[in-house]
């Protein structure tokens, strides 16, 4: 809603600062992205029953020496490129850009999955992939297992993703073997991924540069499903150019 506030941001991909009084952006579309086999990542709903994808959670991982984590507030943190740290991840691609595409505002990730703990992280990372296949780091969002409940956010100000109280009283451990859902927000961001490039979702549950691992031994697995019954996507913010 339009306020007496201006609110500046900063377009990666397209390097300019911009300004609004209104928020969301006006015109801000939600594109829905679903992922799907063999590592894809479209549009299109999953139309098969069945489908999941096995990922053994890799405790290397990591992104950055100086993750946003763990950086002074407003403070400088550099990411390099994703390419190896991703060969740690569970990856989903789109097909190359036909046109530019602004993403600006809140990604909000829907999973569906089962693993073999009853307690975990998980991880998304949204990633810009360049034409010669560079990958980007762009921002991402992070749930503990034990609170993917959602309740109303009680803010007078509520962000637009799914709220988690973190509270003791709504944790609820994963009972291994059955798909749970969990829904929540990444950081909120505005770049411009431009014709040609992919976009890429990256899914973890740990990075070794910025938390401890949980659980703390073992080898845990998670199964994101991408089926009919269970699907898993993404929702991006898009405002239109």
């Amino acid at each position: 809603e339009p306020t007496d506030r201006t609110l500046r941001y900063y377009t990666l991909g397209e390097g300019l600062w911009k300004e609004t009084d209104t928020w969301p952006i006006p015109g801000t579309e939600t594109l829905r992205l679903y992922l799907g086999e063999g590592g894809a990542l479209s549009s299109g709903a999953p139309a098969t029953t069945k489908g999941e994808d096995a990922y053994v959670v890799d405790f290397e991982a990591r992104t950055a020496t100086d993750p946003r984590w763990l950086g002074p507030l407003f403070g400088d943190t550099w990411y390099g490129s994703q390419n190896a740290e991703d060969q740690k991840r569970l990856v989903y691609e789109s097909a190359p850009l036909q046109t530019d595409l602004e993403v600006t505002g809140y990604p909000v990730v829907t999973l569906h999955l089962s693993g073999t703990e009853p307690d975990g992280a998980v991880i998304v990372y949204l990633e810009d992939v360049e034409p010669l296949g560079r990958v980007r780091y762009v921002t991402e969002g992070v749930l503990r297992v034990i609170h993917r409940r959602t309740r109303e956010d009680p803010a007078e100000w509520a962000p637009p993703v799914p709220y988690h109280s973190f509270r003791s009283e709504d944790a609820e451990p994963l009972v291994p073997g059955e798909v749970a859902e969990m829904a929540f927000g990444l950081e909120p961001t505005s770049v411009l991924f431009r014709a040609g490039h992919r976009i890429r979702i990256a899914i973890a549950g740990h990075d070794a540069a910025a938390f401890r691992r949980i659980p703390a031994t073992g080898s845990p697995e998670l199964r994101i499903q991408r089926n009919s019954a269970y699907p898993s996507f993404i929702e991006l913010p898009v405002v239109p150019r």
